[in-house]
């Protein structure tokens, strides 16, 4: 096939010049003269046989046809970065691209990949933290870590409560008068009651405190002395262990969610499968490490 357009800068300016609706600023974007740029989409426009700016003293606006046709060029030019940016990612056997959680990234996976690069110093992993839905594979991630309702899940999200030592001056707060305290919870969530009950509390009213749309505001809450917050015990794990925090003692709340890993590849890449079961190692050895602070004890 042979194609009507022959040159790739005349595009390039007029893509420049259609989303800055100024000669001057594309020009400025691509390191030209506005004069070269003014001379590029007119050849442009000879080629097509087509008007495709109404040009003003200090704008350009795009024409009908101009419209239509800066459409099918800025819609190309993203077609042909997605697959340069492809291309050059998948011949990385020692690079891992990982998107996750902020809260779980910040609070559980940072503060223990030191391990995994440890044990495999050859893969070098970057990873992004990100709370919105992603397409992974076509943004470029080899993996991704989610919370959701999977069936195929690495580790159950389990809530527990925890407080800061400072709000019962260094004192266990047991069950039974935990409703005495200031009680945080996420906002989406009624959990406070069903740990009550679970843990075989009578409260005739539960009376929450504050109420925050995100795990990691409800540690900050609670690590600043605001109240005991009911949060997902993986991501407290580390300030626990370190004693920064304290556990009211009881069963903790199941949910039916939990983590799981999204392959962007069906076949996994060793990369990936190495990070996999990494992962798994490492939540299985905190969930041992947890039982003696979340057990009951009669």
């Amino acid at each position: 096939m042979v194609f009507k357009l022959r040159s790739l800068s005349g595009l390039m300016a007029f893509d420049a010049a259609a989303r800055h609706g100024s000669l001057t600023l594309a020009a400025k974007e691509l390191g030209r003269t506005q004069s070269a740029v003014s001379q590029q989409v007119k050849l442009l426009e000879e080629e097509t046989g087509l008007k495709l700016f109404v040009r003003k003293p200090r704008e350009v606006a795009l024409t009908p046809e101009g419209r239509a046709l800066a459409d099918s060029v800025r819609e190309a030019f993203e077609g042909i970065e997605e697959t340069i940016n492809q291309q050059s990612k998948r011949d990385e056997p020692n690079v891992l691209r990982l998107t996750t959680y902020q809260s779980f990234a910040i609070n559980w996976l940072i503060p223990r990949l030191s391990k995994f690069n440890a044990r495999h110093p050859e893969i070098d992993v970057i990873l992004n933290v990100d709370d919105r839905p992603q397409d992974i594979r076509a943004e470029g991630y080899d993996i991704a870590v989610r919370v959701g309702r999977y069936s195929n899940v690495l580790l159950k999200e389990m809530f527990a409560p925890i407080y800061a030592p400072s709000l019962s001056e260094g004192k266990d707060i047991t069950k039974e008068i935990a409703h005495s305290f200031s009680l945080l919870e996420h906002q989406t969530k009624d959990a406070w009651a069903s740990w009550f009950d679970l843990n075989g509390v009578d409260i005739t009213k539960v009376k929450i405190a504050g109420r925050y749309s995100h795990s990691g505001l409800l540690i900050q809450a609670a690590a600043a002395g605001a109240g005991i917050a009911l949060v997902p015990y993986a991501i407290a794990s580390n300030a626990i262990f370190a004693g920064q925090f304290k556990c009211v003692r009881g069963k903790p709340l199941d949910t039916p969610y939990g983590y799981y890993i999204v392959h962007a590849q069906e076949d996994k890449p060793e990369k990936a499968r190495l990070f996999e079961s990494w992962l798994m190692e490492e939540f299985a050895e905190m969930e041992r490490q947890m039982a003696p602070y979340i057990q009951v004890t009669e």
